[in-house]
């Protein structure tokens, strides 16, 4: 019987002066595999992190039958096993590499009917968002200026980085962005400029252009002010080695990059949020630059 093995990065978004339109790939996988079956059961089996439910509600489950649904055939049994190893709640689009790993399972399991376009398009209708999709599926720093009929993205190289991961454990966290007041028009032409010199310092490894313009203060001193030892834990981590520090995600996930330095870099994050009685979870990992892979054998 016909296996598909599927394995999707996190994408880390709404950092920057981007906010969402910027999508960073990284490290951190779901990796699901869909089977045939000689009989007519769905049987699913999950593991890892992440509170989905095993059944038809799953976001894998979900975009699978709507591949399915598209192409107006579905096989009669199936056998899903998904190990998630992004955390929910982080910021870090874990729902979407879901989505983006059901819809290319299936895709396969009915020989690739669906081109990339056509997977991003029908992953965004999905999530309601086109760029982690778009970064799930091609990796490294994609940019997204519109979907659908107004298609447009693009995928850019990033020198070799890895991204330390600060997750603080709050009690309650609202990302500040939908109150904040309606930028200006010199706002919003400020942070269209930073957010091109941004994409410049991905792609070229200029770092002090990237610490100058990865944080945008127009909406990250918002999102930190929120965030017990935010802005303590950034300093440390950039007193540890780190290039630039932004909260990912909408927050209260902060993402420290760095070439070198890595674990002192976490230790001193974690202890800026004790002196604050927060605890955090911290991982380091590469930016992902290879995108969605799928083995299929039988």
């Amino acid at each position: 019987m016909l296996k598909v093995k599927v394995t999707v990065p996190a994408v880390c978004t709404g950092f920057g002066p981007g906010l969402e339109s910027f999508g960073l790939a990284l490290a951190l996988h779901e990796t699901l595999e869909f089977s045939l079956r000689a009989d007519s059961q769905l049987v699913i089996d999950t593991q890892g992190e992440g509170e989905y439910p095993a059944s038809l509600r799953h976001p894998a489950l979900r975009a699978a039958i709507a591949v399915f649904q598209s192409q107006e055939r579905a096989p009669a049994g199936l056998q899903v096993s998904i190990n998630s190893r992004i955390p929910p709640h982080m910021g870090l689009n874990d729902s979407a590499a879901l989505t983006v790993g059901g819809l290319l399972a299936a895709n396969n399991l009915l020989d690739g009917p669906l081109k990339r376009d056509d997977l991003i398009d029908l992953a965004a209708m999905l999530t309601g968002y086109a760029t982690a999709p778009a970064a799930a599926l091609l990796g490294g720093l994609v940019i997204n200026g519109g979907m659908g009929r107004d298609r447009l993205y693009k995928r850019f190289d990033v020198v070799a980085l890895k991204a330390v991961i600060a997750f603080p454990d709050l009690a309650a966290y609202n990302d500040p962005l939908p109150t904040l007041p309606a930028l200006s028009i010199s706002e919003a032409a400020r942070m269209a400029a930073r957010a091109t010199l941004l994409a410049d310092a991905f792609r070229t490894g200029d770092w002090p252009l990237l610490a100058r313009t990865l944080a945008d203060p127009t909406v990250e001193t918002a999102r930190r002010s929120l965030i017990p030892g935010a802005d303590d834990a950034a300093k440390a981590a950039i007193e540890a080695g780190a290039i630039a520090v932004t909260v990912g995600g909408g927050g209260p996930t902060l993402i420290a990059l760095a070439q070198v330095n890595h674990k002192r870099i976490e230790d001193a994050m974690q202890r800026a949020f004790s002196t604050v009685n927060i605890r955090a979870r911290l991982w380091t990992v590469n930016v992902d630059t290879q995108g969605v892979t799928v083995s299929l054998s039988r």
